[in-house]
C-alpha cells in the first residue's frame, strides 16, 4: 500500500529522512499522543518488510531517542499521583509501559536479525554494544514500571533480559563502555544496565513507594560501577540468577546445584559509596544530591539511601515475626490530621500565648481541636503478627493507597484507634491489593508541643512588635514504647516541621516537660517520626 518504488520498505517510514519528516509533523505538546504515536511506530517497524538491519536499526534508535523526554515527563506526571486505583493514573502508566514493551520489542527484532546473520557489516557491528545497552535498559524500564504498580515481573520479561545479556556476552561487548543516549554523561555497559535492575529487584521494591522506587532506581544507576556479578560463589554476592532459566533472581541458598548459566551478583561494594551520600544528607540538611534529580526532596532521598543501606548488606533484614492467618474486619482511615483527631487525646491543660492570655491556634495548627470530616473503610485482615497486619483490598478499596501512608485502624468492636503505616504492596493476578500495614502503636496519645527554642524561622516566631513573645502550638502523636510506657517513645508529626535540636514542651496539663529532638528516624506520605529526649 504505502510501496513507492521497488527498492524502498513497503512503510511510510521507509528511510530515516522521512521517519524524521513525519515525526516532525506530529504535535510536541500532546505529551501522551506523541509518546503513543511512537509506540504505534515501534509496533509497526518491528516486522516490516523490506528494511535491512541498519536501517531498521537507525529509525529505531531514532523513535527511542525521541520518545525518551515524553516518557521521562509522562512518568513524572504518574509519580506525583501514583495511587493504585486511580483510573487516569493507570491509563498513564500504561502509556509508558507500552513504550517500554514496544521498543524492547523492536530492539529485540534486531537482535533477532543479527543472530540469523552469518555476519554484520562493519558500520553494524559498531552499533552492537549500544543496541545492547538500549535494549537492556528498555526491559529494565519495563521492569521498573511493573514494580511501581507492585506486579509481579512475568517470565516473559526475564527471558527478554537475560537473552539479551547472553547476546552481549556472545558479541563480547558486555562490559563495552559508551554513552546510552547523546547529553548523557555518566558512562554505561551492558553488564551494568543488567545489575542495575537485578539489583532494584532485591532492595524490596515492594516497601518503596512509587516515587522512591524511582529514585532507588537512580541511585542504583549511578552506583552500578560498584556492584559484582560473577560466575561463581562470592560472599559479597548473595543474590544468584540463571541466565538459561526465564525466573527472577533470588537469595543464594546452602548446597545450590550450580549450572554453567548462573551468576551471582550482589551490592556490598557499593555500601561505602552509599553511605557517603547518605552521611552528606544527614549531615548538611541544606545541602542537595542532585545527582539523583532535584524534584525530589532530600528528606525523601535520605529515606531511600536509609533503606538501600539496609538491604545491600551481604544478610538483608527478614520478615522474622510469626504470623498467623486470621479471618477479621478493621475499619481504616488515613492522613496525619484524621489520625491525630482518632486517636485518644491528653488535655494539654490551658494553652497561652507570652502575655499568659488564652492562645487563639492558627488555622495551620488547628487539628486535634477541631472535627475533619473524613470516612472509614471495612478491610478484611488475612494474617497478623506481633508488629502488624496484612490485608486484602478488592474493587474500590483503598483509592487513597500508597508506601508511607498513615492509618488509623481500629478492630471491630473495639474502642481504641491504632496506629501503623502502609509498609507493603503486591498486586495479584486478579488485580486485588496485599497490604502490609506495620502497627506503630495500639494505645498513641495526641499531644500538644510548645514551641520554646528559638533561631529558626521555621520552629518560632519570636518577639512580637510589642516585645513580647508570641508561642506557636504544633499537633504530635505519641508513640509508647515497646514496653507501652513513654521514656523510650517517639513522635509524629506532620511533614516539614522537624528540625534537629529543637526544643519544645509537651503539654500535659500540670506534668508538662520539655523535651528537644535528636533524630529524624521515618518519614511518609504527609508524617515525619521522630526520635527525642526528655529535658525535664
Amino acid at each position: 500500500m504505502f510501496k513507492l518504488f521497488a527498492d524502498k520498505p513497503d512503510h511510510p517510514m521507509f528511510d530515516l529522512a522521512e521517519a524524521k519528516r513525519l515525526l516532525a509533523e506530529l504535535d510536541p505538546g500532546e505529551t501522551r499522543k506523541f509518546l503513543e504515536e511512537i509506540t504505534f511506530w515501534l509496533e509497526s517497524i518491528k516486522r516490516a518488510a523490506g528494511f535491512n538491519t541498519e536501517l531498521r536499526l537507525a529509525i529505531i534508535m531514532l523513535l527511542d531517542e525521541t520518545g525518551q523526554p515524553l516518557q521521562a515527563e509522562l512518568l513524572q506526571c504518574y509519580l506525583s499521583v501514583p495511587h493504585l486505583r486511580d483510573f487516569q493514573g493507570l491509563h498513564l502508566w500504561q502509556v509508558i509501559r507500552e513504550f517500554a514493551k514496544e521498543l524492547s520489542a523492536a530492539y529485540g527484532a534486531v537482535i533477532d536479525d543479527l543472530q540469523g546473520a552469518e555476519k554484520h557489516a562493519r558500520e553494524l557491528n559498531e552499533q552492537v554494544p549500544l543496541l545492547c545497552v538500549r535494549q537492556i535498559r528498555a526491559v529494565s524500564e519495563w521492569i521498573k514500571l511493573d514494580l511501581l504498580r507492585y506486579l509481579e515481573v512475568e517470565s516473559d520479561v526475564w527471558h527478554l533480559l537475560f537473552s539479551s545479556y547472553r547476546f552481549a556476552q556472545a558479541e563480547t561487548c558486555h562490559e563495552h563502555m559508551l554513552h546510552a543516549y547523546p547529553g548523557h554523561v555518566i558512562h554505561t555497559s551492558p553488564q551494568r544496565e543488567l545489575s542495575r535492575t537485578l539489583i532494584l529487584y532485591i532492595s524490596s521494591p515492594g516497601t518503596l513507594a512509587a516515587d522512591q522506587i524511582e529514585v532507588a532506581f537512580r541511585i542504583a544507576g549511578r552506583l552500578s560501577s560498584f556492584f559484582d556479578l560473577k560466575t561463581t560463589e562470592d560472599r559479597d554476592c548473595p543474590y544468584v540468577f540463571d541466565l538459561s532459566q526465564a525466573a527472577p533472581p533470588h537469595k543464594v541458598e546452602s548446597g545450590l546445584a550450580l549450572t554453567p548459566g548462573m551468576r551471582f551478583f550482589g551490592a556490598v561494594r557499593a555500601l561505602p559509596a552509599l553511605q557517603k551520600i547518605y552521611d552528606q544528607n544527614v549531615n548538611d540538611p541544606v545541602w542537595q544530591e542532585r545527582r539523583f534529580s532535584s524534584e525530589f526532596t532530600p528528606a525523601g532521598k535520605l529515606t531511600v539511601l536509609k533503606h538501600l543501606l539496609d538491604y545491600w548488606i551481604a544478610e538483608p533484614p527478614l520478615r522474622y515475626m510469626q504470623r498467623r492467618d486470621i479471618n477479621a474486619t478493621v475499619d481504616v482511615t488515613h492522613t496525619f490530621r484524621v489520625v491525630s483527631q482518632l486517636v485518644e487525646h491528653i488535655d494539654p491543660g490551658r494553652l497561652e500565648d507570652g502575655d499568659g492570655q488564652p492562645v487563639k491556634l492558627t488555622a495551620k495548627f488547628v487539628l486535634a481541636a477541631t472535627d475533619i470530616d473524613y470516612t472509614t473503610e471495612t478491610w478484611a485482615v488475612s494474617d497478623m503478627s506481633a508488629a502488624g497486619l496484612g490485608a486484602i483490598l478488592s474493587g474500590s478499596l483503598g483509592a487513597w493507597i500508597k508506601i508511607g501512608d498513615l492509618c488509623a485502624i481500629k478492630p471491630k468492636n473495639g474502642q481504641l484507634w491504632w496506629v501503623g503505616t502502609i509498609r507493603r504492596l503486591h498486586t495479584d493476578a486478579e488485580n486485588k491489593v496485599h497490604v502490609g500495614i506495620e502497627l506503630l502503636a495500639k494505645k498513641p496519645a495526641s499531644v500538644w508541643l510548645r514551641v520554646l527554642g528559638k533561631g529558626k524561622d521555621r520552629v518560632s516566631h519570636w518577639e512580637t512588635s510589642s516585645g513580647t513573645f508570641a508561642y506557636d502550638y504544633l499537633p504530635v502523636i505519641l508513640l509508647p514504647d515497646e514496653n507501652n510506657a513513654y521514656l523510650n517513645s517517639t513522635l509524629l508529626m506532620e511533614s516539614g516541621h522537624f528540625v534537629l535540636d529543637a526544643i519544645y514542651q509537651v503539654m500535659l496539663g500540670e506534668h508538662s516537660r520539655d523535651i528537644k529532638l535528636t533524630k529524624l528516624l521515618d518519614e511518609g506520605e504527609d508524617y515525619e517520626q521522630v526520635g527525642f529526649e526528655w529535658l525535664s
